[in-house]
């Protein structure tokens, strides 16, 4: 059988060209893995503040209506504080803007 190596420093250095190589190879697998999760995660969380947003702006619409007479009208007499006549009294006699 003949020799591969003629050295035994040959030898050793191709082992560990080898093994640094496998180690490359194994480290790039792991990042393009890590790379999948990382844009997954980064879709999720995309779509959750674009959830947040739209939800925001549901909340920013109901405290503008909250802000308005109308609102008070409706609540005032929902909870008996006033009758609907009082609410057609103030429709007539209170302008509005």
């Amino acid at each position: 059988m003949s020799r591969i190596f003629y050295k035994k420093s040959t030898s050793i250095a191709f082992v560990a060209a080898m093994l640094i190589l496998v180690l490359l190879v194994c480290m790039l697998l792991v990042t393009l893995m890590q790379m999948n999760s990382l844009k997954q995660r980064a879709e999720k969380l995309n779509e959750m503040i674009e959830a947040v947003r739209k939800e925001e702006m549901d909340l920013q619409e109901l405290i503008d209506y909250l802000k308005t007479d109308d609102y008070v009208r409706e609540w005032a007499e929902d909870h008996n504080r006033i009758s609907g006549d009082d609410i057609t009294w103030l429709n007539e006699n209170i302008p509005k803007n």
